[in-house]
């Protein structure tokens, strides 16, 4: 069983975040104070704008009411004699019918020294500039001593030069509501230039009572609505908003919360075709690739161990021989020639083995490093089955099996590498004739298949169970699970020759002979079709 890789432990590392803390609750805020410090701005705008119009619209009916009023005064002076008898005639008796529009105040004053107030009727009593003042100062309590001079001043000039002032009354601010009221002179006959022959002063009943106009007043209130609905409607903006940001965020910190206590299969799933979604579809790469590394490195302490495991395995039979042995001859045990020369070949057999052994580690250290580089050659390839035959002759003959050179010599030449290829024929048929009962055969055949050459190496034995086909180019994999010598030498026999083939740019696979028996099928390229550059080695690929 391949051992658990436990990344460090995980516990205490998760902070808990208050909602204030949160980026969510923070950006949705942040949002919401914006939208409301934008609508508030603009209801600010909204109104003072409002209230500018107004202003203008305001000093154009009311020197046309004054304009009116006093040419229709004029005139019915003219025609009458007498300043009360034409105010009489064109404005209504009493103060509640008060001017021609109910909207706007109208005072007027004779040229008496000091002027009295003839319209609206409050007796006799004097209606100097004072008198007026205290009306407005009665009407409205915010008119200032300022008020008052400026109200004086405009009935003197109206007196005197007949001039027309626009009065503002109160502490103008920008953006509060416009005060005005005005002072005409009013000419004898409503001709300008002409004797004046009395003052009027037109004002907003507004004005006069310090109320806000009732038009202002409902465009207030509707824009305070408008801008409550927009503020509300900003802040659930805000929130689902928000929520769009920050669920991949929190699914992508679960995620890592996962990962972090050693559940490498965690990913994330969002719909986001923004950045968000960008950093998921990362993160999820990265996940991936962290779990294959994990997997990896517990691969990889899996086949350490089994290395240690085999290797110890396989040095101690030959190093066991050899310490016996040596010890028998210290010890004199061999007594006759023939006793020495058996133990002396005993020793040479199992140091060769022993040498084997680390050059196929050496080998299996520079496939690994990439450091194995081809130097391919145009070959025969039936003089090189020859060649390999001819150095495990003996082999064979000690198995009593017979190999079979089924290679026809009209095949095309093979472009690879002559010493790496006889290394290839030599571990299969070394794996052959190990699993070939006496009497059998080794039979090694080719073909052109395109612009390779494919060869069968293919043996009379029991043949290769289905559940290790898959395994047997595994390093240090052997079907034997005992590792008896008999049966099978380090497990990297095939490993070398999957690598060789591969740095040819080949491919290699076993299968089960339909006859019976194994068999290993590789590809080398053909001559006339091989590249001109030189093949290198990589790495082999972990399974």
């Amino acid at each position: 069983m391949i051992s658990q890789f436990t990344p460090p432990s995980a516990k205490g590392t998760n902070l808990r975040v208050h909602w204030w803390q949160s980026i969510r609750w923070r950006f949705a805020l942040v949002s919401m104070l914006i939208a409301l410090l934008a609508t508030v701005l603009l209801a600010v705008i909204v109104i003072a704008a409002i209230n500018y119009y107004y202003g203008v619209d305001l000093r154009q009916r009311l020197t046309n009411i004054a304009d009116n009023t006093a040419q229709s005064i004029g005139v019915g002076y003219a025609q009458n004699g007498t300043l009360t008898t034409a105010v009489n005639s064109v404005l209504p008796s009493t103060p509640s019918q008060n001017a021609q529009n109910s909207d706007f105040l109208l005072l007027i004053l004779n040229m008496n020294r000091p002027p009295r107030l003839i319209y609206p009727r409050y007796g006799n009593a004097n209606a100097g500039p004072g008198f007026t003042g205290l009306l407005l100062a009665i009407a409205d309590p915010s008119v200032q001593k300022g008020d008052f001079a400026k109200i004086s001043r405009a009935v003197m000039d109206a007196r005197r030069y007949g001039n027309t002032t626009v009065v503002e009354i109160g502490t103008s601010v920008p953006g509060t509501t416009p005060r005005l009221s005005i002072v005409q002179p009013i000419f004898d006959g409503g001709q300008t230039g002409a004797r004046v022959v009395g003052v009027l002063i037109v004002m907003p009943r507004s004005v006069a009572d310090n109320t806000v106009p009732p038009f202002l007043k409902t465009i207030r209130i509707a824009i305070l609505i408008v801008s409550a609905i927009i503020a509300v409607l900003a802040a659930l903006v805000a929130i689902l908003f928000s929520r769009t940001i920050t669920r991949p965020l929190a699914k992508l910190t679960n995620a890592a919360h996962t990962i972090g206590t050693g559940d490498y299969s965690a990913r994330v799933t969002t719909n986001s075709q923004s950045e968000l979604g960008e950093l998921a579809i990362t993160f999820n790469e990265m996940a991936t690739r962290l779990e294959k590394d994990v997997d990896e490195l517990r691969k990889q302490e899996f086949w350490r161990r089994e290395l240690i495991m085999n290797i110890t395995h396989d040095l101690a039979t030959p190093l066991t021989a050899i310490a016996g042995l040596g010890e028998s001859l210290v010890d004199g045990v061999n007594q006759n020639h023939e006793d020495f020369e058996a133990t002396g070949r005993i020793i040479v057999r199992e140091t060769l083995r022993l040498r084997r052994l680390v050059q196929d580690l050496h080998l299996m250290a520079k496939v690994e490093a990439g450091a194995m580089q081809p130097q391919p050659k145009v070959l025969r390839l039936a003089a090189v089955v020859d060649e390999a035959l001819a150095v495990l002759a003996p082999e064979f003959e000690r198995a009593n099996v017979e190999p079979c050179n089924n290679v026809a010599f009209d095949l095309p030449p093979a472009w690879a590498d002559p010493d790496m290829l006889m290394r290839v024929f030599s571990n299969l048929c070394d794996n052959a004739l190990r699993h070939t009962p006496g009497g059998g055969t080794v039979d090694i055949e080719a073909r052109q298949q395109g612009k390779m050459l494919e060869v069968a190496v293919t043996d009379s034995g029991k043949g290769i169970p289905p559940e290790a086909l898959a395994r047997v180019f595994d390093r240090f994999y052997r079907v034997d699970s005992s590792r008896q010598i008999r049966t099978g030498g380090s497990g990297l026999g095939l490993t070398i020759v999957r690598a060789i083939v591969e740095a040819h740019g080949g491919t290699i696979r076993a299968e089960n002979a339909p006859q019976g028996g194994a068999r290993i099928i590789f590809s080398i390229p053909i001559a006339e079709e091989a590249p001109v550059w030189s093949y290198t080695t990589t790495p082999i690929r972990q399974l």
